[in-house]
């Protein structure tokens, strides 16, 4: 199999298409799509945060209590005077000051979406201590197989990102994925690659592709 992103096609295409024109003509045209996934439902909940407070959880010797500053964007969530969440965290890497993602109460962890045990988030206690939601590592986000710490966004990313932003702006998510049928492209190998597939598909859809000079100028 062949996974497309379709933010990535149209980055070549000269006209916005419409996903499900774009898929139509795909499957009847080149090649066959097995599946579309769509990221922006995944990718729904998470939002990037700044932990403000990170102290030990009075009944853990690993645990911290967090006050996480989410710019109030989440609507419903439980928070201090100064208008911060408390999330109960256990990850080694957590700190004062560090940009993290949460998943709010009620979010559907990623890395379990549209499985058959998708975990659904609340706001419970944490060996007597009240957590809402959780910081999440970039497995839990179903991103890559990191689970030692949560995904901590750098400080030379961060001069670009605001708390409370979504990760899937962040991280361009707001995407579909095109899982096809690479088998019957075997006669086509100027469509293995990205801006090759692109180029095609600009072709079927009537388009003239925005192809980079220097695909065009290669030795």
């Amino acid at each position: 199999m062949m996974i497309i992103s379709v933010n990535w096609l149209r980055k070549y295409l000269g006209q916005k298409v419409d996903i499900d024109q774009l898929t139509e003509r795909i499957g009847s045209r080149l090649v066959e799509i097995e599946s579309v996934a769509s990221l922006a439902d995944k990718y729904r909940s998470p939002v990037i945060v700044k932990v403000v407070d990170c102290v030990p959880h009075p009944d853990s010797d690993h645990m911290h209590v967090c006050q996480i500053d989410d710019g109030g964007v989440v609507v419903g969530a439980e928070r201090n005077d100064d208008g911060y969440v408390q999330v109960v965290c256990g990850a080694p890497n957590v700190h004062t000051g560090m940009l993290a993602v949460w998943l709010p109460p009620c979010s559907i962890v990623p890395e379990s979406y549209g499985t058959d045990d998708e975990f659904k988030l609340s706001s419970r206690k944490l060996r007597g201590v009240m957590s809402h939601g959780m910081l999440a590592s970039p497995r839990e986000l179903g991103l890559w197989n990191e689970h030692e710490g949560i995904m901590e966004i750098g400080v030379a990313d961060a001069i670009d990102v605001r708390v409370g932003a979504k990760l899937s702006d962040y991280l361009d998510l707001d995407d579909y994925l095109l899982e096809v049928e690479n088998k019957s492209l075997t006669h086509r190998p100027d469509c293995f690659g990205v801006i090759g597939f692109a180029r095609e598909v600009a072709a079927i859809m009537g388009q003239s592709a925005d192809i980079p000079d220097w695909f065009n100028n290669l030795d």
